[in-house]
């Protein structure tokens, strides 16, 4: 039972900012760090750390930071057979900005990420029952028709498919987004990304408009997270929310990817919709209390340590003596 993810590998340079600059400004950094990201590599050593089998489907370039880029998948145990390393093309970084309160802020360079060509489908397609999109691999460039090739392969054998949206993919192809809402099984969006997609309505919030539309195009189920107000869940006119855990929130970088393999990782695995949920709800309370994002993912371990303190039958999902939990072969 594999999980097949295509998006970004990014290497991360993190810095906590003692204030936010303005342009022009000068602000001095009180941390810094170096390691793993790029949503797609963080989905798949989140469902790798978790117990899950994960293959990345991305491209990175000939340089140090291809190392970095990929050192957090490679130690999770990801199946990195599909990575591609790119001749010319760079291989993609990341600047986080993180503000006092620990909120991230993306400057970007995609580099070999927009490069990565069509894997055989006959091998990458082994043993897979769910494809994940990571939204930056429906931006550009021949990631943009890989991804939508992999899509097609899938459908034909009949493989769910999931995506989590991304900004710039909200700005640059809404269109498309809402064409292809029906072809995912699973939408994932948080607040912002959310709102960004919404069409305007008075009587509504952007995000619950944003949802209201997906569904609408077709969409059969809309996960929303929402951050320190938990998530929620849309399927047809029902909608669950479920609160966040408390957390000290230090920086949010990587918690939406968390997030999204926890909640994949059980909802694969018979878990209701709404358990599948608090799972996410508990990754992205133990990321956001630490420092990066590869580093940051959890263990099993690490969400019984969340669950335990406000969910006493979730943190059994992980304890329970259960022929379906625990890493596969």
């Amino acid at each position: 039972m594999v999980f097949l993810v295509v998006g970004d590998a990014n290497a991360d340079l993190s810095s906590t900012l003692a204030r936010f600059p303005s342009e022009g400004d000068d602000v001095p950094m009180t941390e810094l760090g170096y390691g793993s990201g790029g949503s797609g590599a963080n989905v798949a050593t989140a469902l790798a750390k978790l117990g899950a089998r994960a293959r990345l489907v991305t491209a990175v370039g000939r340089d140090p930071g291809a190392d970095i880029a990929l050192r957090a998948a490679r130690e999770a145990g990801v199946d990195l057979a599909f990575v591609e390393t790119h001749p010319t093309q760079a291989t993609g970084h990341c600047f986080v900005a993180i503000s006092p309160s620990g909120e991230r802020t993306f400057l970007s360079f995609r580099g070999a990420n927009a490069a990565v060509a069509c894997p055989d489908f006959a091998a990458v397609f082994q043993d897979v029952v769910h494809l994940h999109v990571a939204g930056h691999a429906l931006l550009e460039g021949e990631q943009w028709m890989t991804t939508l090739a992999l899509m097609e392969e899938a459908n034909r054998r009949e493989i769910p498919i999931s995506i989590d949206i991304c900004l710039p993919l909200v700005r640059a192809r809404p269109e498309e987004l809402f064409a292809l809402a029906p072809r995912f099984a699973v939408f994932f969006g948080n607040k912002s990304e959310l709102g960004a997609l919404a069409p305007e309505d008075r009587l509504a919030t952007a995000c619950e408009a944003a949802i209201v539309a997906l569904l609408a195009a077709g969409a059969p189920l809309v996960v929303g997270k929402l951050g320190g107000k938990g998530a929620v869940v849309a399927k047809g006119s029902t909608r669950t929310f479920l609160h966040a855990y408390r957390a000290r929130v230090r920086d949010t970088t990587g918690a939406g990817d968390g997030f999204v393999a926890a909640f994949l990782y059980a909802w694969r695995r018979g878990a209701s919709l709404e358990d599948a949920c608090r799972l996410g709800n508990a990754a992205g309370a133990h990321i956001v209390s630490r420092f990066g994002a590869a580093t940051s993912l959890p263990n099993q371990e690490d969400l019984v340590e969340v669950l335990a303190k406000h969910e006493a039958e979730l943190a059994a999902f992980f304890t329970d003596d259960k022929p379906t939990i625990g890493r596969e072969t």
